[in-house]
């Protein structure tokens, strides 16, 4: 049997400005082989200003504690600048799992994380 290797990234990470938040939205999978990204785009952001700091998670299939390590490494650098928006199924049973329910400002919309 041949097995073959996808190329394709697992997880894909979009970053979009505005005057009022920096919007990193999730899609595919984020654990321990493709979380890279989202920390250093998390360092970045802890390091640059003021802005709001909103993940999109509506669009992970797949999140572990890779992903959970990553915001909490970050949250004492970013405080309430730091904020979920739409959390997948998965993600929302990960952090009730993980006893994280509260550890993060969630809304239920991108729009309304930026508005938070």
């Amino acid at each position: 049997m041949h097995q073959t290797r996808s190329t394709e990234p697992r997880m894909l990470l979009v970053t979009h400005r505005s005057e009022r938040a920096v919007v990193l939205a999730l899609h595919g999978e984020v654990d321990m082989d493709s979380v890279e990204p989202l920390r250093l785009a998390l360092d970045r952001e802890a390091r640059r200003g003021w802005s709001p700091v909103v993940i999109d998670l509506s669009a992970v299939d797949f999140a572990d504690t890779a992903m959970i390590n990553a915001l909490l490494r970050v949250r004492p650098l970013l405080g309430e600048r730091l904020r979920l928006a739409a959390p997948s199924a998965l993600v929302t049973r990960l952090l009730g799992v993980l006893s994280l329910d509260d550890a993060f400002t969630v809304r239920d919309s991108r729009e309304a994380a930026v508005a938070a």
